[in-house]
């Protein structure tokens, strides 16, 4: 049995390595991918962000265009004639401000003015349908830029100020504008796939190298970076920009290991969980088996002690027949009383032996039937008194004390009083004479507590948590030729929590023993 344990233990252990490998693997393997996805989401959320920028760009462009072509010195006549392309319109457009005015035709063919209209989801203006077509017209959009940037010299010269907001002007701060927007769109656009990463924008004149092609410098499952994405949509007259003018952006990522373990918390969680209960499962099997090999041996003692129990009183009973057959003891009436006597009190012997295994087979298959009663305490211990130091063997001294002068309690008679008697006998059997044994009796609150002390030779801490197991037996110590069964102790807890109480003991070697029964008055 034993090595057969030791193989399941190792198995076991092997099981669980295994399992912890694999569960380690996969958590590593899916780390992996999701970093993999996480380095592309990255580049493909920049995109999004610039895209956002750039439709912010022009949007502002449309805005500043409308609005300038709106002004009340501005005076546009558009008018369409029919060229040599019957697909097309030639469009002559007349504007004219306080400044300067554009009145030529224009020599090549142009889409008609209405298809542009029609882009526009609303009935647009003259300056809307003008702003629309110079996206896409190049000859119109330079003569438009040329007619606002000559009235914004013009009117620098007459007023002899700087234009503080001139079409040609960048705005203020325009990078540090430019990075707080594009941070807020990036940030937004990593929201939808990854929501806990954490990173800096880095923006500047100059090309960023990237840092992660360089396995020396970064760990490559800890550190992430987006591509070097350029930028160059602020100001307004975006075709003029210079290479100065163009800002290079990369978004750098020091711990996006943090992000990528809190979005697989979960999975993470349910493999550590299920780690744990295969654990906690294949840990409550390995004990289950040593329960059962511990049980298989305590069974295995309990048969002999019994075998032993039995025959005693057996061979006794006929070696008196014997005695009475064959050495005409009938003859003497004193020796064959003596020798009935003996038989009697090896029969009665016999008859208590079986009812305790009786009863216990009895309370494991829940046969037993508790016929409870009111019971005179003080008559139920004295007589259990007086019947212990009849049939005792040994000089013994048991007091008995009702200090709160309680009469009844309500209990099933019998089994109450094999209770108090298997308490006793267990006393009485491991202890050295004279024996001493002192029951108390006192009220606490609705409950009866009995104190049952004696003078034997105590149990050690390593067997006081397993005396109310089934079989279990302290070894006697000093004290030899003790015989038992094992079975008494966990009779008595049971009938103890059945009547609704309870049963503890305080003891320590060589200084005698103390149960503790507590047992409701009333148990109706």
């Amino acid at each position: 049995m034993k090595r057969k344990l030791i193989i399941v233990l190792f198995l076991t252990t092997l099981l669980l390595t295994g399992i912890i490998a694999v569960q380690a693997y996969w958590s590593f393997s899916a780390y992996k991918l999701n970093k993999k996805k996480f380095d592309s989401d990255i580049n493909t959320a920049m995109q999004q962000a610039l895209d956002s920028c750039k439709k912010d760009y022009f949007d502002s462009i449309r805005v500043v265009m409308i609005k300038r072509l709106s002004d009340k010195g501005t005076h546009i006549k558009v008018d369409t004639i029919r060229g040599r392309d019957t697909a097309h319109l030639a469009l002559q457009i007349s504007i004219k401000n306080n400044y300067t005015d554009i009145g030529e035709p224009y020599s090549t063919t142009i889409p008609i003015y209405n298809y542009y209209q029609e882009k526009i989801n609303h009935k647009a203006t003259a300056p809307e349908v003008l702003t629309e077509m110079s996206f896409y017209v190049p000859y119109l959009r330079d003569k438009l830029l040329l007619l606002l940037g000559m009235e914004d010299a013009l009117k620098d010269i007459k007023h002899k100020q700087t234009v503080k907001s001139g079409t040609f002007e960048l705005p203020k701060s325009y990078r540090q504008a430019d990075s707080v927007k594009l941070h807020n769109y990036f940030s937004a656009a990593l929201q939808k796939t990854h929501r806990y990463a954490y990173f800096d924008l880095k923006i500047s004149d100059k090309p960023l190298p990237a840092k992660s092609q360089d396995p020396h410098l970064v760990d490559q499952l800890r550190y992430s970076e987006t591509e070097q994405f350029t930028y160059k949509y602020h100001g307004f007259l975006y075709l003029l920009h210079t290479e100065k003018d163009t800002l290079f952006v990369r978004a750098v990522f020091d711990r996006a290991q943090v992000g990528l373990l809190k979005e697989m918390i979960i999975a993470l969680l349910a493999s550590g969980f299920l780690i744990v209960f295969t654990i906690f499962c294949l840990f409550y099997i390995i004990l289950t088996i040593i329960k059962q090999k511990k049980l298989t041996e305590l069974k295995d003692d309990f048969i002999n002690n019994m075998t032993h129990e039995l025959k005693t009183p057996i061979a006794t009973i006929t070696v008196a027949i014997e005695g009475l057959q064959k050495y005409n003891a009938l003859n003497d009436p004193e020796k064959t009383q003596r020798y009935l006597q003996t038989s009697r009190n090896e029969l009665t012997r016999l008859d208590n032996l079986v009812s305790k295994v009786l009863n216990i087979a009895a309370f494991e298959n829940k046969e037993i039937r508790l016929t409870k009663e009111q019971i005179p305490v003080d008559e139920l211990v004295n007589d259990l008194i007086a019947s212990e130091k009849i049939k005792a063997d040994k000089e013994i001294n048991i007091s008995y004390s009702n200090k709160d002068s309680i009469r009844d309690i309500e209990a099933d008679k019998l089994h109450f009083r094999n209770v108090l008697a298997n308490i006793i006998d267990n006393a009485v059997k491991y202890s050295e004479e004279p024996v001493d044994i002192k029951i108390s009796l006192t009220r606490s609150g609705k409950n009866a507590v009995f104190f049952i002390k004696d003078n034997g030779i105590g149990i050690s801490a390593a067997h006081i948590r397993h005396i109310f197991d089934k079989f279990h037996r302290v070894p006697s110590g000093n004290v030899h030729n003790v015989k038992g069964t094992g079975l008494g102790l966990n009779y008595v807890k049971y009938i103890v929590q059945a009547h609704g109480g309870s049963i503890s003991v305080k003891s320590q070697p060589g200084a005698g023993s103390e149960f503790i029964i507590t047992l409701p008055l009333k148990n109706g």
